[in-house]
């Protein structure tokens, strides 16, 4: 468990590509990270510091509104499947 250093570039990056490892439109992906890559910011504001941990949940939580495929990977990452 770390401490994530959030960068909205790399954060929208990382969905896009894990979105396209599951074969989603890219034009889809776009969309979905924009929406996601918001809420996250939001989320963390106030917050003086979050784990990697919990981002990758909070991700995988926003993720699942619209895909669960998506949303499993940010789940289960780091942890053996």
């Amino acid at each position: 468990m770390g401490i994530a250093k959030l960068s909205k570039k790399k954060l929208h990056d990382e969905i896009i590509r894990e979105a396209k490892v599951l074969g989603i439109h890219s034009g889809t992906s776009e969309i979905i990270a924009d929406k996601v890559v918001l809420k996250i910011m939001k989320w963390r504001e106030g917050r003086s510091m979050i784990t990697e941990e919990d981002l990758n949940e909070r991700l995988a939580k926003e993720l699942a509104k619209y895909n669960e495929d998506l949303a499993y990977l940010f789940k289960s990452k780091d942890k053996i499947i």
